[in-house]
């Protein structure tokens, strides 16, 4: 992308526009004080090609303000609230401002901070670019008052309370792309536009992310080769003793950073496993034995040593973690595994061990941070743990001749709770990751989260599991509108655990809830997505009744008093 013309972009979103147009638009709008149009092909362009389709609109020039009243329906809304134009607005250099001068024009921009986000408090994702003083004045040995105006400015966005407000460094993008060629003051004098197509171009990749997340994109799964990718050398030539991921040694201690990486990874939630052609013996022995070996076993949740291709492998590791192949980043430093894995599986990410080998710690960190969004939650911190025990259910699982036997064995246990405030991050992770089992597909952030919670009649149930393996944490969401009748908006359940019957416990909660609330029927929808087709019979099992079936949408509805309850004697249900 990069390295493309902003003609030959728009060439290719003409024929990118017609590839995605059958996936569902995700709305972006954006309110600037400057003028930023060649974003919207840019930023295009980046979502495209991640199979988004986005619809990109802009407010009125330099109108932040009235344009905040008039942002409803949008998915997320980005304000490049410049502080360039901002100063020029003021007849007198801003370094000639007296202190006075300067915390008259801070109070005003913080009132009109609090104003816009005060106005743009239903938007489900709300970007707001920091403010910087690279354009306006800088020196290094002294401190501007332009620089203490950006500190204080950004210190105050940073400190507001809004749970839909997403801070963008906009000096990161700056520092990416280089002051000199981040701005043209040349365009900027003639019709106020600041940044270049190379600005626009770092900025969408910095955006990339959160919109992954919030239109239920983000990968989960990292999966590593190993020779020359976790050590150099070849294992199976060179010997244990061959290998080099050493701190020591110039060579190893780039691997050596790789690991760190990989482990630091695991950590945070996001699944890691090796996918390479070896000996099983010899990669065991390294991971558990060899002294400078980073990333171990216990680091790990999936490995294919074998000599089988990898094409088949990676799909082998995608449902084993039950997720969907566009979930995984593969990492290798062979060509000729790179373009199989492209040609044969493209909805898989690949990055190729860069031939500078100097640069690969920072290609493997630039790829983390468009593909993966690091939560850093308490659910995502315990998700390896979590599917090594799941193993354990597996094993458990051959042993028995049938389901309710098994299910039975596990001392099930699932806590419902409804409108709990502290599952808000939670809840809202779990709309954006689920994808097997989502009637609907709908995403949602914390903030519309927060706002389900307050609307009278709504409830948000949220559902914890456990077993005598461990605790899977909170794993199902269902949320109802009672109001006569009980409309079920959002159904899902974490692929963690499927195939335990909690989305049937849920749904006797959900029933008797109804019932509860003097609700005659309950009405739900199945909305059919590439990936929820296996539970498209969910609600027939259920005993509802499709009343409506158009395209990919179905209408169920079934009354509270012919409900047949499930009751199953193996769940234990708190609520």
């Amino acid at each position: 992308m990069y390295t493309l013309k902003y003609f030959d972009i728009l060439k290719q979103n003409a024929a990118l526009r017609e590839t995605n147009k059958d996936i569902k638009p995700y709305r972006i709008k954006v309110l600037s004080n400057i003028t930023c149009n060649q974003l919207k092909e840019v930023l295009s362009f980046v979502l495209y090609t991640e199979h988004v389709n986005p619809v990109i609109t802009f407010g009125n020039y330099d109108n932040i303000i009235q344009e905040s009243f008039q942002s409803a329906g949008e998915d997320m809304v980005v304000v490049q609230y410049d502080l360039v134009n901002i100063l020029d607005k003021y007849a007198t250099f801003v370094e000639s401002f007296d202190e006075q001068e300067l915390n008259a024009v801070q109070e005003t921009i913080q009132s009109e901070v609090d104003l816009i986000l005060t106005n743009l408090a239903g938007v489900p994702s709300l970007v707001w670019n920091t403010f910087s003083s690279k354009g306006v004045h800088s020196n290094a040995l002294l401190s501007p008052k332009c620089k203490k105006l950006e500190a204080s400015l950004n210190e105050y966005l940073q400190s507001r309370p809004n749970t839909n407000l997403n801070v963008l460094d906009i000096n990161d993008v700056i520092a990416e792309v280089g002051v000199k060629a981040a701005y043209d003051f040349k365009m900027y004098f003639l019709s106020k536009t600041l940044y270049t197509i190379d600005f626009w171009k770092a900025y969408s990749m910095s955006l990339l992310p959160l919109v992954l997340r919030n239109s239920g994109k983000a990968r989960k799964a990292i999966i590593f080769d190993c020779d020359n990718t976790l050590w150099k050398g070849i294992l199976g030539e060179d010997g244990e003793a061959g290998i080099d991921m050493s701190p020591q040694t110039k060579i190893g201690k780039i691997f050596n950073k790789v690991q760190q990486i990989a482990v630091w990874l695991s950590r945070q939630g996001i699944l890691v496993g090796l996918c390479s052609k070896n000996n099983p013996a010899d990669v065991d022995r390294v991971l558990e034995n060899h002294d400078e070996m980073v990333l171990r076993k216990d680091d790990i949740v999936s490995l294919r040593i074998n000599w089988e291709d990898k094409a088949s492998n990676l799909c082998s590791i995608a449902a084993e973690l039950n997720i969907g192949l566009d979930s995984l980043v593969f990492v290798d430093d062979s060509s000729f595994e790179i373009n199989l894995i492209r040609e044969q599986l493209p909805m898989v990410h690949c990055l190729q061990v860069p031939e500078a080998i100097h640069d690969y710690p920072g290609a493997l960190l630039k790829t983390i941070s468009r593909y993966f969004y690091l939560t850093g939650s308490s659910a995502d911190l315990e998700k390896k743990d979590q599917y090594k025990v799941q193993a354990l259910r597996n094993e458990l699982k051959n042993k028995f001749s049938s389901i309710d036997d098994y299910l039975a064995s596990i001392e099930l246990e699932i806590t419902v709770v409804m409108n709990d405030s502290a599952n808000i991050g939670r809840i809202a992770e779990l709309t954006q990751k689920t994808n097997q089992f989502n009637l609907t597909t709908k995403r949602y952030t914390e903030a519309q989260v927060e706002a389900f919670m307050k609307t009278e009649g709504t409830t948000v149930f949220s559902v914890s599991v456990r077993d005598k393996f461990g605790d899977s944490g909170l794993t199902a969401v269902c949320v109802v509108e009672f109001d006569g009748v009980a409309i079920v908006d959002t159904f899902l359940m974490s692929c963690r655990v499927m195939g335990r019957n909690i989305e049937k416990a849920l749904m006797d909660v959900v029933m008797r809830e109804a019932a509860h609330r003097g609700c005659a029927k309950v009405i739900a929808k199945y909305v059919r997505s590439q990936k929820n087709e296996s539970i498209h019979e969910f609600y027939d099992d259920m005993g509802f009744k499709c009343i409506q079936s158009e395209n990919d949408v179905k209408v169920y509805e079934i009354a509270t008093r012919t409900y047949v309850y499930n009751n199953l004697r193996y769940i234990n249900i708190n609520n």
